[in-house]
């Protein structure tokens, strides 16, 4: 957990933050290039996932469930509209309601009442 604390007697006006046990952060240990290099993989191994869901879902209503091409794609393009509105009202509920630990368990626990 980080603490972050208002420094009004801070020459720059910047905030100090802590980590759990009540230490500044060791900047040249946090962020840069690895976290945000750890980011951008997990962003692009999600859209890759996300993109061979849907193609196989287009096989899967085309050829078992004989539905045509149209309807399929239109189903596909509307799960893929809810996923990315999903995530938005995710992040707008963890930001200003829930915070983001107690969101997560809530949404892990939805995902796995709904998997079968």
């Amino acid at each position: 957990m980080v603490h972050v604390s208002s420094s009004h007697g801070a020459k720059d006006g910047l905030e100090e933050a802590f980590d759990y046990r009540g230490n500044p952060p060791d900047k040249s240990k946090t962020g840069g290039w690895l976290g945000a290099g750890l980011i951008l993989g997990s962003e692009l191994s999600e859209r890759i996932c996300v993109m061979g869901i849907s193609m196989n879902l287009v096989t899967y209503l085309v050829g078992d469930l004989h539905i045509s091409s149209a309807k399929s794609a239109t189903i596909v393009t509307n799960f893929m509209g809810t996923l990315n509105l999903l995530g938005l009202l995710g992040g707008f509920l963890a930001d200003a309601k829930l915070g983001r630990y107690k969101m997560v368990a809530i949404a892990a626990f939805v995902t796995a009442l709904v998997k079968p």
